[in-house]
């Protein structure tokens, strides 16, 4: 399979999903909205997810191509609305990655894993200036758990003063089963544990901005 292939398969691609969406295309496609379709993206990457961790080559091809195609949809649906063009998504990507990987597409280059994260650090920075915190540009829309995580990883960077935690795991087998324990808890409790965690974000990260409006971050 060569780039030439890919490009081949991907118009045709584009050329079906033009049929599903035309005049004599399917009603349902037709009545679809770039809002009506966005919970669509989150569930398609969690089935992507789900086929990784099971193992299943083939199940992880038919869901990527789900995600893909969930894509390639929305970059019509974006061009049927006058939102957007699929030309105008694909440049934005392409001058991204350019932009954000300048040891491998400039002059400088480095090898070192810490100074290519600081880098791409660095870049995304600059290229969100107009920033208030750290905490800008978290998609509120992820799942608690997994946007926790990301709040966790860039306070971290920031170097915040985490007050002192006992280590309650060394391994994803024993992280599983403690978070399977809270969760059995939450529900004997009747609490949501999505929703505590969510708000619990909201305070740690009121906590991190108020910390970065006094130091200066």
């Amino acid at each position: 399979m060569t780039n030439e292939d890919a490009v081949e398969e991907f118009r045709k691609l584009l050329a079906i999903t033009d049929d599903l969406l035309g005049p004599d295309g399917c009603a349902w496609d037709r009545e679809q909205t770039v809002v009506s379709m966005r919970e669509s993206v989150l569930e398609e990457a969690c089935e992507v997810i789900e086929a990784i961790d099971e193992g299943n080559n083939t199940d992880v091809v038919e869901e990527l191509g789900d995600l893909l195609y969930n894509v390639v949809f929305f970059c019509k649906l974006g061009e049927k609305e006058g939102r957007f063009n699929t030309v105008d998504t694909l440049r934005s990507i392409r001058e991204k990655l350019i932009a954000r990987h300048p040891h491998v597409f400039g002059g400088k280059k480095l090898e070192d894993m810490d100074a290519i994260i600081e880098q791409w650090e660095q870049i995304k920075s600059q290229e969100k200036s107009h920033r208030e915190s750290l905490m800008d540009g978290i998609p509120k829309g992820l799942p608690a758990l997994a946007r926790a995580y990301k709040i966790a990883k860039k306070m971290e960077r920031a170097d915040y003063d985490f007050q002192a935690e006992e280590e309650l795991f060394e391994s994803e087998e024993e992280l599983g089963k403690l978070l399977w324990i809270v969760v059995r808890q939450a529900r004997r409790q009747e609490i949501n544990p999505e929703t505590a965690l969510r708000k619990e974000m909201v305070n740690q990260e009121k906590a991190f901005r108020d910390w970065e409006n006094t130091t200066g971050s």
